[in-house]
């Protein structure tokens, strides 16, 4: 059980997990400007349909339950397609041994599982993720985003699937930035009032930020076994030194889009108010952290409180967003 629990990587879960909650929030955001606006402007015969229009909160709970168990399925399915596709090529064939003895969540393939049964897991997961995701279409109406959903499954697949999968040829990153952050986030914020603005912009680029803060982290840790397996990740084509740099600018510049954010929208006759600080510092703080960590040498370490990074940042714009709403 151990084993299949690490091989589900849970502390790659946070990334999946964090662009639905702050999409949501920026949704509600959308939400309360839409029926303020209909209450100071909308005429007495058009407020009725503009109201239908807006969705009750009994449907937003319902699509972000929803859109939590659909992202981490699709996770899941994703962590399990890596460990199979990963397993066959030979990729992980001397990992299961070392990764027990270093503390690395351990590899299931490489750890003696039969990869059948890892694909068959897949399955399962991603039968919940397109169970749910219909389950949002049909209460939202918007079946075309069905499109982005398969996309979003084949992303997950050729990451390290198929015969020329991107992963080995350094663009896990832009695919990690596009899907965990662009497309999770808007599309959530989508799914929840039917459209996005531009604080749902500059959350997407947060989350997909912290989303390939996190993969950077994983790949430099793995570095030497990727290239000795012939996987040219990101971190492999361009070496270590300029590996490391990307780490800390992509960081920094999470920490300057939240201050953009936050610092502009509560800025108030010269100051800024308390709860900006309150949101702003702690994003700042734990990722100066993870990167303090990174740089004395501590790999595992920086890479579990990236993954908890993650949630503080997702928890700290949600809490930001809603602020607005009192």
């Amino acid at each position: 059980m151990k084993l299949w629990l690490n091989g589900m990587r849970p502390k790659t879960l946070p990334a999946s997990v964090a662009p639905v909650c702050v999409g949501t929030a920026a949704a509600l955001l959308v939400r309360s400007r839409l029926q303020a606006a209909c209450t100071s402007v909308c005429s007495p015969t058009a407020k009725p349909q503009v109201q239908a229009d807006v969705p009750g909160m009994g449907q937003v709970l319902a699509v972000f339950l929803l859109l939590v168990v659909l992202a981490l399925a699709m996770q899941i399915a994703a962590n399990f397609a890596n460990d199979y596709s990963d397993g066959i090529r030979g990729t992980d064939e001397h990992r299961g041994s070392a990764e027990a003895v270093s503390g690395k969540p351990q590899r299931l393939v490489a750890s003696g599982v039969d990869p059948r049964t890892v694909f068959k897991a897949m399955l399962v997961a991603v039968t919940v993720t397109c169970l749910a995701g219909l389950a949002v279409m049909a209460i939202t109406g918007h079946w075309w985003m069905i499109l982005v959903g398969i996309c979003c499954l084949l992303a997950g697949w050729f990451y390290v699937g198929g015969r020329h999968p991107y992963g080995y040829h350094g663009l896990g990153e832009l695919s990690v930035f596009i899907f965990f952050g662009l497309v999770a986030t808007l599309g959530t914020e989508y799914f929840v009032i039917g459209s996005v603005d531009r604080t749902g912009v500059l959350a997407a680029c947060v989350c997909g930020l912290n989303a390939v803060g996190l993969l950077m982290l994983n790949n430099y840790r793995d570095m030497d076994s990727d290239r000795a397996a012939g996987k040219h990740t990101y971190a492999v084509l361009v070496g270590d030194k300029a590996a490391r740099i990307s780490v800390y600018a992509v960081y920094a510049l999470s920490i300057v889009i939240s201050l953009v954010q936050f610092i502009g929208v509560y800025w108030r006759f010269g100051s800024v108010s308390l709860p900006a600080l309150i949101i702003v510092i702690p994003i700042a703080a734990f990722f100066i952290l993870i990167c303090v960590r990174f740089a004395q040498g501590n790999q595992s370490r920086a890479f579990a409180l990236a993954g908890r990074g993650t949630l503080v940042s997702a928890l700290c714009w949600t809490v930001g967003l809603l602020l607005q709403l009192v």
